[in-house]
């Protein structure tokens, strides 16, 4: 009996402080780092919940909540602006895209239930090879499509950005809307060209760029206009990415 009070006595301060860190997460608390993640689940959710994605299957547990846990995840922790503490714990990782941030947590917290080692090395690299395998074909597909563009050619715009005036709109969505322009230097490396506007429905002209704005504001990056647009009127010459237009034969 002596033997449990003291093991029970020994085990008290770990109990205690295992508490104390559950009780610093209080409602909209964000997370500074991988293990602080995990230790918030592990407080946070109901003991049941836990259990079931406990049991399932590594990959099948993580992908049916991305689109919820993960998505709150990547929206409450401000992983896609960036600002927060566990964002930047992320970047300084090598890791970018708060699809993959939200994807370590929830491994990681899959693998630390089930007394598996997180290999967070391994993860890492796994979305980095990823990465540069995307941009691989990203590329090839890019250098392909901009060789049919030429210097001296007549490039009709697609409007991927918005329309200037609701006008313009419902005349592009009557084919009515041309605009047109003719090539006059190429940016192989970034994959640009530059266009001189020939001709343009609006007199307004067309949305060459569009964009949020941010600044950094007292050592955080915060946004500071959104959906800012740049306007190209006719007779204009800009530089643009060539996915903005089609060659005309």
């Amino acid at each position: 009996m002596k033997n449990k009070i003291l093991l029970f006595l020994l085990l008290l301060p770990t109990l205690l402080i295992g508490q104390n860190n559950c009780d610093k997460y209080i409602k909209n608390y964000i997370p500074t780092d991988l293990s602080d993640a995990i230790a918030y689940f592990e407080c946070k959710t109901p003991e049941k919940i836990l259990k079931e994605f406990e049991n399932k299957e590594e990959r099948e547990a993580t992908s049916s909540l991305h689109f919820s846990t993960g998505m709150s995840i990547r929206n409450n922790w401000n992983l896609w602006a960036g600002t927060s503490e566990i964002s930047k714990h992320f970047r300084e990782l090598g890791i970018h895209h708060p699809d993959d941030m939200s994807g370590i947590i929830l491994t990681s917290l899959h693998r630390k239930l089930n007394g598996k080692s997180i290999e967070l090395n391994e993860q890492i690299k796994y979305y980095q090879n990823y990465w540069a395998e995307s941009e691989r074909k990203e590329t090839k597909r890019k250098t392909e499509e901009f060789s049919e563009f030429k210097i001296g050619s007549t490039v009709e715009f697609s409007y991927d950005y918005d329309f200037v005036t609701k006008k313009q709109e419902q005349k592009w969505m009557n084919d009515k809307c041309i605009a047109k322009g003719i090539i006059t230097d190429l940016n192989k490396e970034k994959f640009e060209i530059k266009v001189k506007l020939n001709e343009s429905c609006d007199k307004k002209g067309i949305i060459i760029l569009e964009y949020d704005v941010w600044d950094n504001i007292d050592g955080e990056y915060l946004k500071i206009e959104e959906d800012k647009v740049e306007i190209m009127k006719k007779g204009e010459t800009r530089w643009s990415s060539y996915e903005l237009w089609k060659v005309l034969e």
